[in-house]
């Protein structure tokens, strides 16, 4: 039996991929099933996304749109502004991104391009995390964070952004914004209750990530059985992906439920046959 290897791709240094079976439904991809050689991985709607699709929506389009030099920034509250809603806490971070974008009109420079999300809701501390663009300094978007204008003007909290930069892991140097998309993502699972909000994002300035559909014949049953059986599942996808290494990642084993460092995840449904999920990183 015939398999599919589908791969999404974050710019040019960084994709995802996963080898499954031709009847198996492809995430982010209408009707389940890539009908182009290459097509935009449109955003879906929140309230009908698990957590894991939205993690991975979240991931793919960070990396996509930031990198080095970029700014990661976290915004707290003093106790005196400290939200009480979630919706107080969204109106907030709107306004602190109008507040972006004025400083920015101000020197004929675009709307900010940016990733957020808030934490803190179980812990009754609510907070904010944010990637963006680097056109403005740092301490600049700092002082941002704040109410009111002259005499008036009053900090909301604490302020902290730095630039984005390479980040060791394990021993190796990564790109840090796959450090901080993962991050970023850590409280996705705990959210996944419907109409509830993970994530916000810049519209109109962002880049999508891209699904790639590579030939249905590259791969069958028996080869991927294969690889299992023979303990080369690492060595056969570097080789059939020259220039790429793959990278670890955390999963939770099915069968221990524990987390563990994976370079690829392997699950076999009875009736869906095998899946095998990875994710490669450009050789520099």
């Amino acid at each position: 039996m015939f398999m599919r290897n589908v791969t999404r791709l974050a710019g040019d240094n960084y994709k995802e991929s996963v080898i499954l079976g031709k009847d198996q439904k492809v995430d982010f991809v209408r009707d389940g099933k890539p009908r182009k050689r290459k097509e935009d991985i449109s955003r879906p709607v929140q309230r009908n996304l698990n957590y894991r699709n939205a993690q991975t929506w979240f991931r793919l389009n960070a990396i996509t749109n930031f990198s080095n030099g970029d700014l990661f920034g976290t915004l707290t509250y003093d106790d005196d502004f400290l939200p009480e809603t979630i919706e107080d806490a969204e109106k907030e971070l709107r306004l602190f991104i109008k507040r972006v974008n004025r400083a920015r009109a101000k020197r004929n420079i675009e709307p900010v391009k940016y990733m957020a999300v808030i934490e803190g809701r179980y812990e009754k501390r609510l907070h904010h995390h944010f990637i963006m663009d680097n056109k403005l300094s740092r301490d600049e978007i700092e002082s941002l964070w704040c109410k009111g204008r002259g005499k008036n003007k009053l900090s909301l909290g604490i302020a902290n952004v730095r630039r984005i930069s390479k980040q060791r892991v394990y021993g190796k140097y990564v790109p840090g914004i796959e450090v901080i998309a993962a991050y970023l993502t850590k409280e996705f699972k705990q959210e996944n209750r419907k109409g509830k909000r993970k994530w916000f994002a810049s519209k109109g300035n962002m880049k999508k990530p891209v699904t790639a559909r590579t030939q249905n014949f590259k791969y069958t049953r028996s080869m991927i059985d294969k690889w299992i059986a023979n303990d080369e599942v690492v060595e056969q996808l570097e080789k059939n992906n020259q220039d790429w290494e793959l990278i670890e990642f955390e999963r939770v084993n099915p069968e221990t439920n524990q987390k563990e460092l994976v370079k690829y995840d392997y699950r076999y449904d009875e009736f869906r046959g095998p899946r095998l999920y990875y994710r490669m990183r450009r050789r520099i």
